[in-house]
């Protein structure tokens, strides 16, 4: 289901090596993946269009351009140390209107990227990115809070569900060049791809938060600023490198600050290439618009050590804030929603899940604040609904499952699919009467006494 924030691979080996920022983790949702995509086209980047061996030539960290995709630039490049791979710089100036993008990763997957409608129907993120031209007021300023540095506040009130911002994507960097290449390498490929982006976007990107200063070389800068302010991504349902997701910048959202309990949440959509940002509660005029860094299903002291360990802050959002008797009731509810969770996801005939615990489920992630997961909440009481027969309510938490889940993860995300499925019709849904035949034994033949 969700995908929460939680410490990256990258932030992992960052920490070994002396520095993250924020990522998603597999959450605490039921379902496995139920749709998937296929791919747009097939990449075509050798001389004879056979990728399946071929390698670009290198030469002191230059490279010819590697296929057949318009490529501004497309070194340096280095060879792996564990694998045949050698990993490249390939920037874009004239992606999204003049915006540009740097990909660092294999010719193979540069090229699968660019067979996304983001490269091949460049009129589907035209007008995305409101920094270049804006066509829509902007519904928030930028401002500096006090002990924070800058920070983003609405100028007018926002209404739950609303598009904030959306960006398409600065910086791409494949996890295997962190595993693979030597540390000054993987730094040099980082920088590069940073400095062929076209002027104006470099400079958004360079102006960002270090949260420290001292006296560092370019290179060292680049990488504080991407590891202090960077998205992990995991790879479209096509990608052939499906357990190597990517670690990526977006700037302009990277000036959102945490909140435990924030008002705003992003999705990424794979086929825009586009970070997308939504109010999940509605937002007052002159209120800051806040992203949790961390996955907010943690307890009090798990969340302080995190926030601390990672961005090198104490939390003072109002969650954090409380008097001692309220934060340990809010570590009560957690705990207990990651209990629920459990039966919840367990299918089986013996499983204490019902309707009722469902409820539950959904009360207490209101009573938590937890607005970016109210979607699963939902999902959870259509699914035990409809397992106990009562089609008519699966259908009213299935339609709330999908109007949250729009916003929270995109409307192409498995599981908002498949809640418009059983909305439409809840008989022929999986989960129809699914604990009830369970629990009765339905189904299950009797073995005969000749079977004995």
């Amino acid at each position: 289901m969700r995908q929460l924030q939680l410490l990256s691979l990258y932030a992992a080996l960052a920490l070994a090596h002396g520095g993250c920022h924020n990522s998603k983790e597999a959450g605490d949702g039921p379902l496995d993946a139920l749709a998937s995509e296929k791919c747009l086209s097939e990449p075509q980047i050798g001389p004879t269009g056979d990728n399946s061996n071929w390698q670009p030539q290198c030469n002191n960290g230059t490279c010819q351009n590697p296929h057949s995709h318009g490529w501004s630039h497309s070194q340096p490049c280095f060879k792996s140390t564990k694998t045949d791979e050698t990993y490249c710089v390939f920037s874009d100036d004239n992606f999204a209107e003049g915006r540009g993008t740097s990909f660092v990763t294999t010719s193979t997957r540069a090229a699968h990227l660019a067979s996304y409608p983001a490269f091949t129907e460049p009129e589907t993120i035209k007008g995305t990115n409101q920094d270049l031209v804006r066509t829509i007021p902007a519904v928030y300023d930028m401002q500096e809070f006090p002990g924070k540095g800058m920070g983003l506040v609405a100028k007018k009130d926002i209404k739950r569900g609303d598009l904030i911002m959306a960006n398409t994507v600065s910086l791409m960097i494949d996890y295997r060049v962190f595993e693979e290449l030597p540390e000054d390498e993987w730094m040099e490929l980082q920088a590069s791809a940073v400095d062929y982006l076209p002027g104006p976007h470099k400079s958004v990107i360079m102006n960002l938060s270090t949260h420290d200063g001292g006296d560092l070389t370019h290179i060292q800068k680049v990488n504080k600023i991407t590891t202090t302010n960077a998205f992990d991504i995991d790879p479209r349902a096509d990608d052939a490198e499906q357990d190597n997701g990517f670690f990526v910048v977006f700037p302009e959202i990277a000036r959102m600050n945490h909140d435990c309990r924030a008002n705003a949440d992003y999705y990424f959509d794979h086929n825009t290439l586009t970070q997308y940002i939504h109010a999940i509660r509605p937002i007052k005029e002159g209120e800051e618009i806040t992203l949790s860094y961390i996955n907010p299903r943690m307890k009090h002291e798990a969340r302080k050590r995190k926030l601390e360990r990672i961005w090198g802050f104490s939390c003072v959002c109002h969650l954090c804030t409380r008097k001692p008797a309220r934060i340990a009731a809010s570590d009560s509810r957690i705990q207990q929603i990651k209990e629920i969770a459990e039966d919840l996801q367990n299918q089986d005939g013996d499983s204490r899940a019902n309707p009722q615990m469902a409820e539950l489920f959904i009360s207490l992630h209101e009573q938590e604040e937890l607005w970016g997961m109210m979607y699963e909440a939902y999902t959870y009481a259509a699914q035990e609904y409809n397992g106990a027969g009562d089609p008519w309510t699966a259908i009213k938490y299935a339609q709330l499952a999908v109007e949250w889940g729009i916003t929270a993860v995109g409307p192409l995300e498995s599981n908002v699919v498949d809640m418009k499925k059983l909305a439409e019709d809840p008989w022929s849904h999986w989960s129809w009467m699914t604990r009830t035949r369970k629990k009765n034994g339905w189904g299950k033949k009797k073995p005969s006494e000749e079977e004995d």
